[in-house]
């Protein structure tokens, strides 16, 4: 069973709503910029700023969440579904996938590597990745799903910034 339950005050108290399904916009469901608190039951989730899938975003991966640094500010949950083995992920220096290039297939703090603070566009090959502004997975967060190819990261307010990256593992 797979299913996110968020709650509109902390320490899941307050108004809940259960969901086993992508939701763009809780909007409809009474729930937008008010989530204060998340359990997530299987799977991972992405809970986004903007309706559609859009905006900052931060992912929660299985268990309690009873207060969250973005307090009521999501508007779209997204269930992580794709094929999380065989993670890796090739981060540019350059847009459009130009210059210095490393590839990855484990959590790694790009600044160990000499990559941190210069990534501006990226193409996973396999798994789920989230890069973050920080190490230690701090900060803003990208995901990226497989196949997904990200050639310029100026529109998303992310160029040179990741610092961290690490692929979503499946459940044990």
């Amino acid at each position: 069973m797979n299913k996110i339950i968020i709650y509109s005050n902390e320490c899941f108290e307050g108004r809940s709503a259960e969901f086993s399904n992508n939701i763009h916009n809780l909007l409809e469901n009474g729930f937008n910029d008010t989530i204060r608190s998340i359990k997530v039951i299987g799977v991972p989730w992405v809970a986004y700023c903007d309706a559609n899938f859009s905006g900052r975003c931060q992912v929660f991966e299985e268990g309690e969440y009873p207060s969250l640094e973005e307090k009521g500010k999501f508007s779209s949950l997204q269930m992580i579904n794709a094929n999380l083995a065989n993670p890796e992920i090739t981060l540019f220096e350059h847009k459009n996938f130009q210059g210095r290039s490393v590839t990855l297939r484990n959590e790694t703090n790009l600044h160990q590597i000499g990559f941190g603070d210069a990534a501006s566009s990226h193409k996973v090959r396999g798994g789920v990745w989230v890069l973050y502004e920080h190490i230690n997975r701090r900060g803003a967060q990208l995901v990226s799903f497989p196949g997904t190819e990200f050639p310029n990261y100026v529109p998303l307010q992310f160029n040179d910034v990741a610092s961290h990256a690490r692929p979503l593992h499946p459940r044990h």
